[in-house]
């Protein structure tokens, strides 16, 4: 990959994580700039020690979804950075299996127990475990995605100043979420029956 292509890269999934207008997969990662412009950065430097990197995708997406203000020095020249990346893949490599732990371990064995919103709790069960770390963001989004409980989320927790922050980050995480559908709604249906 190219400096260039790297300050692309970099300004698409910062767009998307930052923006509400922008979408990443909608645009196919296009943004508006050029190499003249690129070449007149006092920042390229950092452009050209990332384009180096094994996996600049992954190494950006996890980054920006863990910080979205995130700033490229701060990334080219991290070693916080690069450990970010780490836990992200490994995450990755081994997400059914994350998946399946951390429901079995963390989640109310009753289904209505984890997505409901209670006049005595603010917040669901299941968010309320991702703020407090127990579960993953991506263990939430495939809960989310596989249930369709978001739509009831985002109408009940409607002014919720906590949930609005988590909603845009789950929005705009989800779809770098690569899992096997089938897989894991078998392992979620035999949790919950």
């Amino acid at each position: 990959m190219t400096a260039y292509e790297c300050f692309k890269e970099y300004l698409s999934l910062k767009n998307h994580f930052t923006k509400d207008s922008y979408d990443y997969f909608k645009y196919n990662g296009k943004v508006r700039t050029n190499l003249s412009s690129f070449e007149k950065r006092k920042d390229k430097i950092f452009f050209h020690k990332l384009a180096k990197h094994e996996n600049v995708h992954g190494f950006l997406v996890a980054n920006l979804a863990h910080n979205p203000k995130t700033w490229i020095k701060e990334l080219a020249y991290s070693e916080e950075a690069e450990k970010i990346y780490k836990d992200w893949y490994k995450k990755q490599q081994s997400l059914s299996y994350l998946y399946k732990k951390e429901i079995s371990e963390q989640l109310a064995p009753t289904f209505d127990a984890n997505f409901k919103v209670l006049n005595d709790h603010p917040h669901p069960y299941l968010l309320r475990l991702y703020l407090g770390g127990y579960v993953t963001l991506e263990t939430l989004c495939i809960l989310l995605q596989l249930t369709g409980a978001k739509k009831y989320w985002d109408s009940k927790l409607e002014y919720d100043i906590v949930y609005e922050g988590v909603k845009t980050k789950i929005q705009k995480y989800t779809p770098f979420v690569k899992f096997d559908e089938e897989k894991l709604r078998k392992i979620t249906i035999d949790y919950f029956s």
